[in-house]
């Protein structure tokens, strides 16, 4: 009670109500978890929006993800908080749970739902709860092109690839630099090596589906990788990972388009899909996010054709089109995706490439007690504390205790 508590006073007082006196305009308040430069392009955009409605100002608040997502909860349902929130649809399936988000089936204008794809529009249990902006946070290979002048099509191209490219240069019997690199113990970057194997990460009702031969083979050949073929750094979390490819001492790496700009697309690096598992003829195909916005259930009905008016510009062609051209975001508006400057930009093509081989992330409030409960065994397995088929074993146990544990 103590921490709901301290919370909720956080989150009210994130309100810019709390620091300021009305001078008669109308607010509408967004929270959202974009930094970097995206924030900056966030903030400039809205400016343009405000400088043009004098009667009323949009304003945003930036939180970290998991803080975002909390504060939010406990602000909506004490009947305060944004009147938008902005995050990855993964937060849906608690949002729902909480009641804490307004349907947007009958909100939005016909007209308005034509100018989207359909992914722009992430449903759970029959209805529509954001519409999203962009689609993200999937993983690609992103290559060295001096290095590398075609990415492997195949794990058995990647293999015989990686033991050329990786090289001892002082003799010490140990890489200075490798073929391949990634964040491999984390569960997230797991997933496209599961799916090569045909494995999942849960059922349609939630529930964990990891205790099998896909998940152990998926698991023994990364471990392959590394102590087998020695195309991988013994080390692989993501801050080594990242160095070792900025550096270039690595050819490749695994990562999504959140790292691109840091990485010198296109002009020392570009983006392939993901290769495909031979031995089972199965892509590796990771998750993609639909991003995008959600309207406050708290939202009284007297602001809300205000509120979908915000709506409509954040989601926008124009603030699309700029997300696009600068940060290469993958857009939702039909007329983005159809626009010159997407359809002739290399890395926005390779990205909606490896999209189309990419499965939605699953929004069901389950999977936060997936992912933790991967992350335990998966880390043994790395370590070498566990085998394969016994980490998958663990893994499955893990899941389903922290599943029960939430439920009661």
């Amino acid at each position: 009670m103590t921490r709901l508590l301290a919370l909720l006073l956080v989150a009210l007082c994130a309100l810019p109500a709390c620091a300021r006196k009305s001078d008669g305009r109308t607010r509408v308040v967004i929270w959202h978890e974009k930094n970097g430069v995206a924030r900056t392009v966030f903030e400039q955009m809205l400016a343009k929006y405000n400088a043009a409605h004098p009667d009323r100002v949009v304003e945003a608040l930036y939180r970290e993800p998991e803080e975002l997502r909390n504060l939010y909860i406990v602000a909506s349902v004490a009947g305060q908080g944004p009147d938008l929130i902005c995050g990855a649809s993964d937060n849906v399936g608690v949002f729902y749970t909480t009641k804490t988000v307004r349907p947007l089936d009958g909100l939005l204008r016909p007209e308005l739902r034509a100018q989207f794809i359909e992914e722009a529009f992430v449903k759970y249990e029959g209805q529509t709860w954001v519409l999203a902006d962009q689609i993200g946070n999937h993983l690609a290979l992103v290559y060295d092109r001096q290095k590398v002048p075609q990415p492997p099509q195949t794990f058995s191209e990647l293999i015989a690839l990686g033991k050329s490219l990786t090289v001892d240069r002082n003799g010490d019997g140990k890489p200075d630099e490798y073929a391949l690199t990634w964040n491999y113990r984390e569960p997230f970057f797991f997933v496209p090596f599961l799916t090569s194997f045909g494995g999942w990460i849960m059922d349609d009702q939630g529930r964990p589906t990891l205790d099998n031969e896909a998940t152990a083979a998926a698991l023994q050949f990364i471990l392959d990788l590394r102590d087998k073929h020695g195309i991988i750094p013994k080390e692989g979390d993501y801050e080594i990972a990242d160095m070792l490819f900025k550096e270039r001492r690595t050819a490749m790496i695994i990562n999504g388009p959140w790292s691109w700009p840091n990485y010198d697309v296109p002009a020392r690096s570009l983006i392939g899909t993901l290769p495909k598992n031979d031995q089972t003829g199965l892509p590796a195909v990771p998750m993609y996010s639909p991003k995008g916005f959600a309207v406050n259930a708290s939202v009284p009905d007297s602001k809300l054709p205000l509120v979908l008016e915000v709506l409509e510009y954040v989601t926008g062609r124009e603030m699309q089109q700029r997300n696009a051209d600068d940060l290469l975001v993958t857009p939702t508006h039909r007329e983005v995706i159809a626009s010159p400057s997407v359809q002739n930009n290399v890395v926005l093509q390779a990205s909606m490439a490896q999209i189309r081989q990419a499965r939605p992330m699953p929004i069901r409030p389950e999977m936060r007690q997936i992912w933790d409960g991967m992350r335990g065994p998966y880390q043994l397995i790395m370590s070498g504390s566990v085998s394969a088929r016994e980490g998958a074993k663990q893994m499955q146990a893990e899941c389903e205790r922290l599943i029960r544990d939430a439920q009661l």
